[in-house]
């Protein structure tokens, strides 16, 4: 793939019908879906003097399905550019080249994210195919069959944690967007039992998020607990990790590093990373001024013991059908997390601590009648400097980081960061990023036209990436399937262009 090349259709007539003489070589692309067929599309591209040129493409529609379409392909320099619309590859489906060519013996398959590559040729034509971008497995923003680097590796740092002289090194993803201002907010994103910081990173939105607000994000790893399971120590009776002292330290060191406010300091977290933000509420409040949790609880300890010293602003996410930490609490000491309230109680305790006078329910719009559940808002609000404490009852979910999973009438992230956000009214500002000397892209009505090769991702107002993939110069995306107010973000190694558009009108 040529950095200066340009799309078009010319190879296009190199597509034979099964029927038609082959005067080259022809080839049969087989492709098989697994579960979520409709996600798996693929291009062919010939790597042509004149630019890349689409060959072939495919795009799934139903779940085990085959398919498949015979080329009479001239000798050349091709690759295969796999692309997947929610992110997370394919799912085990897969495309089958016959006969079988150097480079393109076995099934291909996208193992993870949204887009990768296979480079192949035919004839021995000495390819030397570009293709841009992570190519560090070990990176959390690996791009399977990429060959060259184009500097975009993000990977897990670490942290010595000392606490009473024992120095322990710990791990963590930290991410800021480009142009982030100082004294800018700073979110902690914390996952759950078994969980890792890499999981969180993929499907919490919070990335996408801190782009278009301006906001840094770290999320930590916790520890493993004598079962070998990564979990976080919200004031268990069992384990000795340090995990709130981890924290604060963690936090003071990207607040000096990094220039975040650090009176606008968040955190959150799914099932156990909820405990945990909560524990943090009550024993490190003037280190993380407000926290959110989705699917997690306070633990008895924390319940009868917390002594805030601080303050805090609280906003639990939690579905009426969650098997695995009971909306209404239990009685129980199973596992060893301890008797829990219900989130009701738990988050009215927070709204008196913060004086908070006022109570209300509405029902929030039912999105997506598809999903099985809906979601009520039941705000305290009224308190001290504006604080409140709110609840998102989602009725009929489950144990699910909503937006990502289960409930999608909302986001998780983008309602903990809407509550946040108002306490910190103006110091998210975001610098200009550094900006192309040439347009990156045209938005065409319901598509995107790029004028320079780059990285185009569309997040959508939830925060969720709906589409990234590379581009080529004059190539079109068809975004018609997307309604609403999108961001559309272009990367390349000059800069960055993003604009918010009004797609398709807004659904019914």
């Amino acid at each position: 793939m040529k950095l200066n090349s340009l799309f078009t259709a010319a190879a296009m007539s190199l597509v034979w019908g099964v029927s038609a003489q082959c005067e080259f070589t022809e080839l049969t692309l087989e492709t098989t879906t697994a579960e979520w067929g409709a996600e798996v599309s693929w291009e062919l591209y010939q790597v042509m003097e004149s630019g890349d040129a689409l060959v072939a493409s495919y795009q799934g529609v139903e779940d085990f399905a085959t398919s498949s379409e015979t080329l009479c392909l001239e000798n050349g320099c091709y690759y295969l550019l796999a692309l997947d619309s929610w992110g997370d590859g394919w799912n085990g489906a897969e495309v089958a080249c016959t006969p079988a060519i150097p480079g393109f013996a076995l099934p291909f398959t996208l193992f993870d994210d949204s887009y990768g590559y296979l480079a192949f040729e035919l004839g021995d034509v000495g390819c030397e195919v570009v293709l841009e971008g992570c190519t560090d497995w070990d990176a959390l923003n690996y791009v399977q069959g990429a060959n060259t680097d184009d500097g975009s590796c993000l990977y897990a740092q670490t942290f010595e944690s000392v606490v009473n002289g024992v120095s322990t090194t710990r791990e963590y993803i930290y991410y800021a967007p480009e142009g982030m201002a100082e004294n800018a907010p700073l979110v902690f994103v914390l996952h759950g039992y078994f969980g890792t910081a890499e999981g969180m990173y993929d499907i919490s939105g919070f990335r996408e998020l801190a782009d278009q607000e301006g906001f840094g994000v770290v999320w930590p790893q916790g520890l493993p607990d004598g079962n070998g399971n990564n979990h976080w120590n919200a004031n268990f009776d069992w384990g000795s990790e340090t995990d709130a002292e981890f924290l604060v330290q963690l936090a003071q060191h990207l607040q000096a590093e990094h220039n975040h406010a650090a009176g606008c300091t968040y955190s959150c977290g799914y099932s156990n990373g909820g405990y945990m933000s909560y524990s943090l509420a009550c024993r490190a409040a003037d280190t993380f001024r407000g926290i959110g949790s989705v699917g997690g609880t306070m633990t008895n300890n924390d319940w009868e013991s917390c002594t805030p010293v601080e303050q805090v602003p609280v906003v639990h996410i939690h579905g009426t059908q969650d098997e695995t930490i009971l909306y209404n609490g239990t009685d129980n000491w199973q596992f060893g997390w301890g008797q829990q309230p219900g989130v009701e109680s738990i988050v009215a305790w927070w709204a008196e601590q913060n004086n908070c006078d006022q109570v209300e329910e509405t029902s929030l719009p039912n999105l997506d009648p598809t999903d099985g559940s809906d979601v009520d808002l039941i705000r305290h609000h009224g308190g001290d400097n504006g604080y409140e404490a709110r609840v998102y009852r989602v009725n009929g979910g489950g144990h699910d980081w909503f937006g990502a999973w289960g409930n999608m009438d909302i986001s998780s992230a983008v309602e903990m960061w809407n509550f946040w956000q108002p306490f910190c009214a103006g110091t998210a500002d975001v610098d200009p990023a550094p900006s192309p000397e040439q347009a990156l892209f045209d938005v065409l009505g319901s598509s995107v036209r790029a004028l320079q090769p780059c990285e185009v991702q569309v997040v959508d107002v939830t925060g969720r990436t709906r589409l990234r993939r590379p581009v080529q110069p004059g190539q079109t995306v068809d975004l018609s399937g997307l309604h609403g107010v999108h961001l559309l973000v272009a990367r390349t190694h000059q800069g960055i262009q993003s604009e918010k558009v009004l797609l398709g009108g807004f659904a019914d």
